[in-house]
């Protein structure tokens, strides 16, 4: 007889209530390996997971306003970029600065080829360290009109190079031919500067920093 049939006959043998304890026994056992096998690594992993949730928000959070603050440093890097690029388009044209001096010449030349102006003289200045730049500047004496100064300063303003007067002086007076008089000459002498990208040679006297 196998081991099996042995234990179903005395199984069989029972009693209905020693029948009963013994199933009541069986399953006590099984339930108990359920809860100590399933239920309780189920709970665990429920508490486990419960108790990392604020972490898990926090880390969320901390992932968003990163992103978001991300997203707010790339914006800013843009538009450094773009200002960098529109800067650097402002800048004179030359690899030395005195060819800086020339091209800024040029730029001023076609401004003055009015009518009402006339150009005295126009040389450069020695460049003038400025940061990581060169300021490039010149300085011209002219005679114009009231009207011709204003639009000579305006047409400096709407230069694509970045441009700015360091110095202007003017003398205004009306002169007479018999009882008619002349139009107002204005006597101006102006310094206009730009800044230019070359290498500034430390031996070239300067105008001093300003």
């Amino acid at each position: 007889m196998s081991a099996a049939g042995a234990l179903y006959k005395r199984f069989s043998a029972l009693s209905l209530r020693e029948k009963a304890l013994l199933s009541a026994g069986l399953l006590g056992v099984i339930a108990f390996i359920a809860v100590k096998w399933v239920v309780m690594p189920v709970r665990a992993e429920y508490a486990r997971n419960r108790a990392a949730i604020p972490e898990r928000r926090a880390a969320i959070a901390r992932y968003e306003a990163f992103h978001t603050g991300q997203e707010r440093v790339d914006e800013e890097l843009y538009d450094q970029v773009e200002r960098m690029e529109t800067w650097e388009d402002g800048l004179l044209v030359g690899e030395t600065p005195s060819a800086a001096g020339v091209f800024l010449q040029g730029l001023l030349k076609p401004l003055t080829q009015r009518p009402d102006i006339r150009v005295t003289s126009i040389r450069s200045l020695p460049p003038v360290r400025k940061g990581a730049y060169a300021e490039v500047a010149v300085q011209m004496e002219i005679q114009t009109s009231t009207e011709g100064l204003s639009l000579l300063l305006a047409d400096l303003t709407r230069q694509t190079k970045i441009l700015r007067v360091a110095k202007l002086s003017a003398t205004t007076g009306a002169h007479y031919r018999g009882q008619v008089p002349r139009k107002e000459v204005v006597a101006v002498s102006m310094v206009v500067a730009g800044l230019s990208a070359a290498p500034l040679d430390e031996k070239t006297p300067g105008r001093g920093e300003e």
